[in-house]
């Protein structure tokens, strides 16, 4: 039988346990206050038609808002938005918000810097959204409140990163024949390509102090939620909260577009020999490209026993992946195949070649 507390000793018991948390909290290291930069981001294969951009005469916030249902197809396109976070924006060491594409695989030692929207001198031009105000914590485009807190972005739109070159051409062990020859520009990268998994992250900008470095922002866990900042003898203790796996959107494929000519549908890569590019470990994927927005593929032995059907529906994506396995789920032998595409009254056949 349990025992009931009267509210005089339950209110002493909370008492007690409160100043016992005060009184650890007492106990830990002095900190800054910690800052979590978690940024909402999400992805979406093709192009959205309206924009985040901030023009000379007319801000975001006047227009009447997102076009509906405004993705639309355009090949090789990603649209990334985001949503802009007030209380990191109103940090003085705040530089703006950087963009890393990683392919494949979410691996942050592969990330490519695609885009910077950023405040530090000399990189305005990247900064095509509001400014925040600090007092009132709302954000100002030509003396007025705005409402352009999730930002958009279509990939290949991007500026890439910043890399020293030389204004001359020459050098002298691959460095600028004089001082003062060398200076940053912006080398874009590649865009996305078709049927590869593709992740994108959102990190925090440093403000730049005395070099023109462009680096990540630091932002240690202070809070000690991962582990104990400032612990002696130890070095890198604090963990960095604004690291380019926190704020992660993805996997999304880039596409060409639905194509109504079935005569254009291929099997790539074909043959294939055990292992591809975009493979996933222990696993195989074969690619059907440009296919219509509806259409089912059916492949066969040469015997012409049916091994797998795939339905395709997708008015975006104009691919379909194979995993090599049969309808049972079970990988399939090395061989020739024959697959089918139906689509309507029409319909096209090829071969593709297994070589496990």
């Amino acid at each position: 039988m349990t025992k009931q507390t009267s509210g005089g000793a339950l209110r002493a018991a909370v008492l007690a346990v409160t100043l016992a948390l005060v009184a650890s909290v007492a106990a830990r290291p002095a900190h800054a206050a910690s800052v979590t930069p978690d940024i909402p981001v999400w992805a979406n294969a093709g192009a959205w038609q309206d924009s985040s951009l901030i023009f000379k005469s007319r801000c975001i916030g006047s227009f009447k808002g997102p076009l509906a249902e405004s993705l639309k197809t355009t090949p090789r396109a990603i649209t990334l938005r985001f949503l802009r976070d007030r209380k990191t924006e109103a940090r003085p060491d705040f530089g703006g918000y950087r963009i890393y594409r990683m392919t494949n695989t979410p691996d942050s030692t592969k990330a490519v810097l695609i885009r910077r929207f950023s405040v530090n001198a000399g990189s305005e031009l990247t900064w095509n959204l509001s400014r925040l105000n600090t007092s009132s914590m709302n954000y100002i485009c030509n003396n007025t409140v705005v409402h352009d807190s999730i930002v958009t972005f279509v990939d290949p739109d991007s500026n890439g990163q910043y890399i020293k070159v030389c204004r001359r051409p020459g050098t002298v062990n691959g460095r600028c024949e004089t001082p003062g020859d060398s200076v940053f520009v912006l080398s874009p990268p590649p865009g996305p390509h078709d049927g590869f998994l593709t992740w994108y992250s959102i990190t925090i900008e440093r403000r730049n102090t005395t070099d023109p470095d462009y680096e990540d922002l630091f932002l240690p866990d202070t809070l000690d939620n991962f582990a104990r900042c400032g612990t002696p003898g130890a070095r890198n203790t604090c963990p960095n909260l604004n690291h380019k796996l926190r704020n992660l959107a993805g996997p999304v494929e880039p596409t060409g577009g639905p194509t109504a000519d079935l005569e254009r549908v291929f099997a790539v890569p074909n043959p294939y020999r055990g292992s591809e590019v975009w493979d996933q470990p222990g696993q195989g994927e074969v690619h059907f490209i440009n296919l219509p927005v509806r259409s089912k593929i059916s492949i066969y032995t040469v015997a012409g026993d049916l091994v797998r059907e795939i339905e395709h529906n997708d008015p975006i994506r104009d691919f379909e992946r194979w995993d090599l396995k049969n309808g049972a789920g079970k990988q399939v032998a090395s061989g020739i195949y024959m697959y089918r595409v139906e689509s309507g009254r029409f319909h096209f056949q090829n071969r593709l070649v297994v070589i496990r």
